[in-house]
């Protein structure tokens, strides 16, 4: 039979010459892909050279430059334009019809390319990307709290500062687009609350209001991830807020797949596009002031598991202070001292939490002492309602600071 299947393979030192004999043909070989001619097996090294040939011409540049030399006319100058127009003049090397997925991996070698760990330790890394520098790295992050704790106004500054390159808990930001998606909020609130921190005209910042997401968009799962994602791409977004996650995903927010399912596309989509994605969700009932941003989270662990880092905002009922606990992959953890200001609608940031805590409770004790005049360390903890051992800690401390004196009597007085 005259099949191309039963044809043998030309002779590589013949075909230059075959071509460049043939009337209106270009100078490109005609070595057939299942050709085993300079390879060194059955059809994988030219089933391997047409996987690399096909992504060439697809514009790909990376690829084994050994298997694009076994096509001997595109060996001196393999660029995409020269591979495209040689498989318009030779089919057979199409990979639709060799079987050959070029989306997978190389025919004829391991299934997987990996990183070696000179790769690792040589290879000069980009700095990461930061939202908010120190704070919010590209990826997925989760800003979670009680209801009514004040997540929402937080979210709105974050967006606000991002898109005008401005400050926001005492780190500046670099400028950019920013994708608000009000999921809870109608556009008259957003207006009153943008209106009362002061938004400026002329910010990049889009919005999608309660009531469009499931007509625009729909659940994250079920394709609206992927719109969502082309809408990122095209706008080259710096930040988006999600408010709340609960409205974006329909689903059992306690089951793990379930949960992994809806976050895997996110969390993919935001280091792909190299911007920060912050969802705000909620916190577990009965949760006290003592911060744990991953263990809090409300339902499956998967979404702690899921996240790139984690905000958590705790603020006791009726004060305007505020706890803000940050951990992440890329970040330390820290615990800032917030503070709502009513007026501008605004948190403030007012330092390290913890720091702060030491300090007023280093002045209750002082404060104590100095009432008392001298006092023991029983009297002293009951003083300031708190255990005997960190009190003790504090009054080490400050009489190693010189600002009290331990007696003979082991009693404490002011110096």
């Amino acid at each position: 039979m005259g099949s191309s299947e039963n044809r043998a393979a030309p002779d590589v030192g013949s075909v230059g010459a075959a071509s460049a004999g043939s009337a209106g043909k270009s100078n490109f070989s005609s070595l057939h892909p299942h050709s085993t001619t300079r390879g060194t097996g059955a059809q994988g090294p030219n089933l391997r050279a047409a996987y690399f040939l096909n992504r060439r011409a697809a514009g790909d540049t990376d690829g084994d430059a050994d298997a694009l030399a076994l096509i001997p006319d595109l060996a001196a100058d393999p660029t995409p334009e020269c591979c495209a127009a040689y498989l318009k003049q030779h089919p057979e090397w199409l990979a639709e019809g060799l079987g050959v997925n070029v989306e997978g991996p190389p025919p004829g070698g391991p299934p997987l390319t990996l990183l070696t760990a000179d790769d690792i330790l040589t290879t000069d890394w980009p700095e990461p990307v930061w939202a908010v520098p120190g704070l919010l790295p590209v990826g997925l992050a989760i800003l979670a709290g009680r209801p009514k704790v004040g997540k929402s106004w937080l979210a709105l500054q974050i967006a606000q500062a991002v898109g005008a390159g401005g400050m926001t808990l005492n780190r500046r930001v670099v400028g950019g687009p920013v994708l608000y998606l009000a999921l809870e909020d109608t556009p008259r609130r957003l207006q009153e609350r943008m209106r009362k921190q002061l938004w400026p005209s002329g910010l990049p910042v889009e919005f999608m209001a309660m009531g469009q997401f499931v007509d625009k968009v729909g659940d994250l799962r079920n394709g609206g991830g992927r719109l969502l994602a082309r809408q990122i791409e095209a706008q080259r977004y710096r930040l988006i807020v999600i408010d709340t996650l609960s409205r974006s995903i329909i689903g059992d927010q306690n089951d793990v797949a379930e949960m992994t399912l809806a976050l895997s596309p996110l969390q993919e989509m935001a280091h792909a596009h190299n911007c920060g994605v912050i969802l705000v969700d909620h916190h577990r009932k009965g949760r006290g002031f003592d911060p744990d941003a991953i263990g809090d989270i409300l339902g499956s662990t998967a979404k702690g598991a899921m996240t790139d880092t984690a905000w958590g905002l705790y603020r006791e009922s009726g004060k305007a202070g505020a706890k803000l606990a940050v951990i992440g992959r890329d970040i330390e953890a820290q615990t800032l001292a917030l503070t709502f200001d009513g007026l501008t609608g605004c948190w403030q940031c007012e330092g390290d939490a913890d720091k702060l805590e030491i300090t007023e409770n280093r002045q209750m004790i002082l404060d104590a002492v100095q009432e008392m005049g001298t006092a023991g360390l029983m009297d002293i903890a009951a003083a300031v309602e708190r255990n005997k051992g960190s009190v003790h800690r504090d009054l080490v401390d400050l009489t190693n600071a010189g600002v009290l004196a331990r007696t003979e009597q082991k009693k404490y007085r002011a110096v």
